[in-house]
């Protein structure tokens, strides 16, 4: 398929403006046929409504058009309607382009696939908002009409969205993968293509800061529910007691999720992220977010049934879901990555912790190019020695006094962490760690350090740094290698 896809935030918007909402053409045609009928009702055509839901979402801008009064805005495409009235349905239907479906159209396949999404998002926000008792048939349309564009880009830009998808199933960030291949995000193509269309200013307001938690505050209400069996305390943030209090964050985390979901499957690593921060906000258990949620989805899987995409909620019929050891999804004939070859190679047990510990620097070496130096730490018997390094000049690591007072490696020794700085955060971190060893790191490059215990007495500590920059993908495979080291130690 012929790639005519744009580069840019203008030129998406442009190219989005110029399309009209894709409709399955049988259906468009019924719809204009009851329209058309003198017996014709609105309440008759909520299962169209339900069956094209493009159809809704056009019906929707067309009542926020011509509301007068932008405070009473419509949420709800059963209001628009009634609204609008059959003269007014009518009218929305300019808005629409029918086509034909075609099974073996990867483009449309994907375009169906990213409804039944968004579809699991909202019976999730519905769910969890649920146990706030607010608004809830408002938040299942904001939440299921808040990724609109992106079904666009799926129908209209197939070729350049599916290099996005396995940009980011390679582990590559959501923002990085989307600005190297779009040249803008996805976030900022919406928010102005929902004001092109009178979108639901809600829809709008749930990607700005001013009305969702940044991503220090979403981490701060994460942290209130890190003990399962306890309920999770209040805040005492003004600001986050009043963003937590509005439904736009059931909007934002269910969208969050079901996209690493349909990503990864139930087994994505920021599921967990996501439920402990709605636990927090219902100021309730984290397994009953987590019940919600696979609710929510299971609910949602009976909404828009095809065939372009197995429902999440049947992923929770798997016997093996939630083992540690699942199978490999990576084709036989794929190349092996050095961290699979490492995995393999650790589970000789005639490996001594020092020669896996050999096998883990040349892993970092060999599958983190933007490490420019790397250093392994030994604590043991209250000293920290230097064992393994690379990049590195042998007479300054020797002149750093490493057992000198360090407030972040007693943090780390006590604990398994990582921790990636630049910038203000490094200038402010080099004061935490041993005497002279500020000598080691280049103040406007990157540092990433991890810690893992590796027997009952000793824990290591891993040193990374670059004169450049580490990216997402980076700090993740410091963190698989750190996890394939400790896993093996502890056999």
């Amino acid at each position: 398929m012929k790639d005519k896809s744009p580069y840019g935030l203008k030129k998406w918007l442009h190219f989005l403006k110029e399309h009209k909402f894709p409709v399955n053409a049988g259906h468009l045609a019924n719809l204009k046929k009851h329209i058309a009928h003198p017996d014709a009702t609105i309440e008759n055509l909520q299962t169209k409504i339900k069956t094209e839901p493009l159809v809704a979402f056009a019906l929707l801008n067309q009542a926020n058009e011509i509301t007068p009064n932008k405070r009473g805005e419509i949420k709800n495409p059963y209001h628009a309607g009634s609204m609008l009235g059959m003269s007014g349905i009518a009218s929305s239907l300019a808005k629409l382009t029918p086509y034909k479906h075609a099974k073996d159209n990867p483009a449309h396949n994907a375009f169906l696939r990213e409804i039944q999404t968004s579809y699991e998002a909202a019976g999730i926000a519905n769910r969890w908002s649920a146990d706030k008792n607010m608004a809830n048939e408002e938040v299942f349309w904001l939440t299921f009409f808040r990724n609109t564009p992106r079904w666009l880009m799926w129908f209209f830009a197939y070729p350049t969205m599916d290099r996005l998808q396995k940009k980011l199933l390679c582990g590559e960030s959501a923002a990085q993968a989307e600005v190297s291949v779009l040249g803008c995000r996805i976030d900022e193509i919406t928010v102005h293509m929902c004001k092109h269309w009178n979108a639901p200013r809600a829809i709008i307001e749930s990607f700005l800061n001013k009305h969702i938690p940044n991503t220090e505050e979403l981490k701060t209400l994460a942290r209130l529910s890190h003990t399962p069996d306890e309920l999770p305390g209040f805040t005492e943030d003004k600001r986050l007691t009043i963003l937590i209090n509005s439904p736009l964050i059931f909007v934002y985390c269910a969208n969050k999720l079901t996209q690493e979901a349909a990503l990864h499957g139930w087994q994505g690593s920021t599921l967990h992220f996501y439920y402990r921060i709605i636990a927090t906000v219902t100021h309730d258990y984290l397994g009953k977010a987590i019940q919600n949620a696979h609710l929510g989805s299971a609910e949602a899987a009976t909404l828009y049934i095809n065939t372009a995409k197995v429902p999440l909620a049947c992923q929770l019929l798997s016997p093996t879901l939630y083992l540690t050891e699942q199978a490999s999804k990576t084709p036989t004939n794929a190349p092996t990555s050095v961290f699979d070859k490492l995995k393999k190679q650790l589970t000789n047990p005639a490996l001594k912790t020092k020669e896996k510990l050999n096998l883990a620097i040349k892993t970092i070496k060999l599958g983190i190019p933007n490490a420019q130096q790397a250093m392994l730490l030994k604590h043991e018997d209250n000293n920290i020695t230097p064992i393994m390094q690379f990049g590195q000049n042998v007479s300054v690591i020797k002149s750093v006094m490493w057992n000198s007072s360090s407030p972040l490696f007693k943090k780390m020794i006590r604990k398994r962490s990582a921790i990636h700085c630049q910038g203000a955060t490094l200038a402010e971190l080099v004061n935490e760690l041993p005497f002279r060893a500020d000598n080691l790191i280049d103040q406007n490059g990157h540092l990433i350090l991890a810690s893992t215990q590796v027997s009952e007495t000793e824990t290591c500590i891993f040193w990374l740094t670059t004169s450049k920059e580490f990216t997402e993908k980076d700090y993740s495979d410091l963190k698989k290698v750190v996890m394939l080291i400790s896993h093996s130690l502890k056999k």
